[in-house]
């Protein structure tokens, strides 16, 4: 009776010890739970209000090399890539690391034309700082089903407009060191802090 019950524990906790997935071709990914804790360690988040009036909701993630690698797990595991496929999005993953920065930003106002960061004339701008050093970079507007930006960015909701921050520096030479991206205009600013993960 004692074997039983010890082999019965053993079993139950082995089952609940290892939550790792295994592609076909043998290659090990993260976890959804893994990659959730890489988000959440590359993201900041501001919310301004004027009064009990919210006037900006802003949540952004930087994309550097350890979300890099991570959102290739998950895409692996969204999509049941084959390793051909995943390593072509591997390397244009290191193409853009090395030629520009880039974050994703789900923004919010309630006024939905200052909502309008995409556009050429907007009265935003937004500045990404890194060792005493100022760009100014660009938005564009990320047009995909809610579920396929869910699925890579489960901070965005339907009531934001997702966005890609670039910058004109390389993330892999700025990834080390503390960010900051800044996000203003006449409706409110803020800042989001990246710390360097060193």
């Amino acid at each position: 009776m004692r074997y039983f019950l010890a082999l019965a524990t053993v079993t139950i906790l082995s089952a609940c010890a290892s939550t790792y997935e295994v592609t076909p071709s043998g290659r090990t990914l993260r976890t959804s739970d893994e990659y959730m804790q890489v988000l959440e360690d590359n993201s900041d988040k501001l919310r301004t209000y004027n009064g009990f009036y919210n006037v900006l909701d802003v949540e952004g993630i930087q994309l550097n090399s350890k979300v890099a690698a991570a959102q290739l797990d998950q895409s692996m595991r969204l999509y049941q890539w084959t390793e051909e496929k995943y390593a072509e999005e591997k390397a244009k993953f290191e193409q853009r690391l090395s030629k520009q920065s880039e974050f994703f930003v789900t923004f919010f106002t309630p006024e939905r034309k200052n909502d309008d960061l995409y556009k050429a004339d907007t009265v935003w701008r937004i500045f990404l700082d890194v060792d005493g050093r100022r760009f100014e970079g660009k938005a564009t507007r990320i047009k995909l089903p809610l579920a396929e930006i869910q699925g890579l960015y489960p901070i965005h909701n339907r009531f934001s407009t997702p966005y890609t921050f670039t910058f004109p520096v390389p993330m892999i030479s700025i990834e080390g060191k503390d960010q900051k991206l800044t996000i203003t205009g006449p409706v409110g600013s803020g800042t989001l802090s990246y710390k360097s993960s060193k």
